[in-house]
């Protein structure tokens, strides 16, 4: 691996120091340093000519001899991080926007780019020897591109139009560059910088919760809602399963951007909240807080408060439940007021865990109140008024987030694409709700666990009508779920879950308990997991996600990790199933 400075006419090499480059009026002045094994690189941008400049796209530095596969990750947490072989064409992408009649923002904050034949990594990028990752994303959306045929990536920021004065700076967020033999390990480093740069606090969750969404979706009704959540409570109660949550998804409000508000299938939010609290169990509710819809009281009443195109009318920021979606401008005052006044209502009907969906909304670009804001910078705008809103002890969820810049302000994130009940292997890989990637993110996404925040793999489904997956299916997706020691929700009717299917739940409940690595190998089919822990043996889980019988090789590296050995080195695994060997100490 060798990295080079942009800008310049000759690859200049990268140095510990200070490095000046110039383009154009402006100076770029590059400072690197070495700490750990870490190469850190940070730039800072003064504008040397004498008029104002507005900062686009910018090209930072060079590194090359970067082979496959590439570990290529996307903006917000429904989208993929897994591998590629070779070059990825993103025109299926874009004919996903075309059909569905969406716009490209659930997808990248950039579309040009995507329009131009290439598909960022952003935020970082890894494969077997190097990962180079941002250690921030507070002003800028930093991002990598994969050049194949050059074997090399490009780190690059994009600064959407930042203006900046004659004389002035902007310091730029540092990039981290990490090499070595195994992408887990270099992640996991990456990741712990990140923490260490962002402190966020981390809160834990050890119960079960339940969700409306995979069984009702947005037909769930309060007398549903009422029957599952006695249902529940008896589980709890009976210490047959400990369910400790319910948590209303979508479906109970009046509109999208109307929260506060029920319709007529619902009381008020107090009484919603104080069913569940009766039954001696914490309510949770969905909110998509940045998010208003064409038909709703907050759009049709305020549209001076909505992001606005080049033309000074409300931006589509996508298209869903058969209407136009628009942005909540979190820079304009009124609308400041209004996001806080909604999450405040919501902590006092004594909600507890909240889920923020749709959050990519908030980072849209556009037109806003306060103009010189870049898109990132009014995103975490709308995160900060959200957890003062809510408060220091409501646990949030963030979903459909732009990663980076969400660390600190949610407790958990789901990390990859909805759940669903049924297998859905053939769905594009973009967000598009399936069994097997909302599992494949879970495990690629592993490292950043109790780091970044608790991961959130999504929903276990057990029942056995009306759902499309085979009992192996479930099993496997709720056994990586506890052996990860993820965040653990279940969504189902009740009324159909049987003893049996319970009994995989409390499989997965004593998974639990262990620190676990994923062993990335490039293959987005198969997955190494060992896990270890001071109270409870170490183990190894092998997961073939492929619709044939794999045979998997373990590495060295596994036991190595683990301080462990067994005479088992090869094994053959089902198709869509998990296989589990576990160390007992006391032997």
């Amino acid at each position: 691996m060798r990295l080079f400075f942009s800008g310049r006419r000759e690859p200049t090499p990268v140095t510990e120091g200070e490095v000046s480059v110039e383009r154009a009026g402006l100076r770029i002045i590059f400072n690197t340093r070495l700490k750990n094994g870490a190469t850190i690189i940070s730039a800072d941008l003064h504008n040397i000519s004498d008029e104002t400049m507005k900062l686009g796209s910018m090209d930072l530095l060079n590194i090359t001899e970067v082979y496959p596969p590439v570990y290529m990750n996307s903006w917000q947490s429904w989208l993929p991080f897994k591998a590629h072989t070779s070059q990825p064409d993103p025109r299926a992408w874009l004919d996903f926007v075309k059909i569905t009649g969406t716009t490209p923002y659930h997808l990248t904050p950039i579309p040009e780019v995507l329009s131009a034949g290439i598909l960022p990594s952003d935020y970082f990028a890894c494969s077997r020897s190097v990962m180079a990752g941002f250690i921030d994303s507070r002003i800028s959306h930093p991002y990598l591109v994969w050049d194949a045929s050059r074997e090399m990536l490009e780190a690059r920021v994009e600064l959407f139009g930042t203006p900046l004065s004659p004389g002035k700076s902007i310091s730029l967020e540092s990039l981290v560059v990490l090499t070595g033999e195994d992408p887990s390990s270099m992640l996991e480093k990456y990741a712990d910088m990140i923490k260490s740069h962002r402190k966020p606090v981390m809160k834990h969750r050890e119960g079960i919760g339940w969700c409306s969404w995979y069984n009702y979706f947005e037909e769930i009704d309060f007398d549903e809602l009422k029957k599952n959540v006695e249902i529940i409570s008896r589980l709890a109660k009976s210490g047959d399963i400990p369910f400790d949550l319910i948590q209303l998804d979508d479906g109970y409000q009046a509109d999208i951007g109307d929260w506060t508000v029920t319709n007529s299938k619902f009381p008020s939010l107090d009484e919603i909240s104080g069913l569940i609290r009766a039954h001696d169990l914490k309510p949770g509710i969905w909110v998509a807080p940045f998010s208003a819809s064409e038909t709703s009281s907050l759009f049709l009443k305020h549209k001076d408060w909505l992001v606005k195109d080049s033309g000074g009318k409300p931006k589509r920021a996508y298209r869903n439940w058969g209407k136009d979606i628009f942005s909540v401008d979190t820079t304009n005052p009124e609308a400041r007021d209004f996001l806080r006044e909604t999450m405040t209502r919501i902590r006092d009907a004594e909600f507890e865990y909240v889920k923020i969906d749709f959050l990519f909304a908030g980072a849209i670009p556009g037109r806003r109140y306060e103009p010189d804001v870049t898109p990132v910078e009014a995103y975490i705008r709308g995160l900060e008024i959200i957890r003062e809103g809510l408060g220091s002890e409501v646990f949030i969820v963030g979903c459909g987030a732009p990663l980076l810049p969400s660390v600190g302000f949610v407790d958990a994130m789901r990390i990859g694409a909805d759940t669903a009940p049924s297998w859905n292997s053939d769905v594009p890989d973009n967000g598009i709700p399936s069994f097997k990637n909302s599992i494949r993110n879970a495990l690629t996404r592993a490292f950043m666990h109790e780091r970044l925040w608790l991961n959130d793999p999504d929903t276990i489904i057990l029942r056995g009508s009306d759902a499309e997956l085979s009992r192996q299916e479930k099993m496997m997706f709720a056994l990586v779920c506890g052996i990860l020691d993820n965040l653990l929700l279940e969504s189902d009717d009740m009324e159909l879950v049987s003893r049996e299917d319970l009994s995989i739940l409390k499989q997965a409940l004593s998974m639990r308990g262990r620190y676990a690595r994923t062993f990335l190998n490039g293959d987005n089919d198969i997955f190494i997991i060992g896990a270890k822990g001071s109270q409870k043996p170490s183990m190894i889980a092998l997961v073939n996600l492929a619709d044939s019988e794999r045979e998997v090789r373990i590495p060295q590296s596994v036991f190595d990790w683990l301080g462990e050995s067994t005479h088992i080195l090869v094994q053959k695994v089902k198709p869509h199933a998990v296989w589990i060997y576990p160390f007992d100490k006391s032997a």
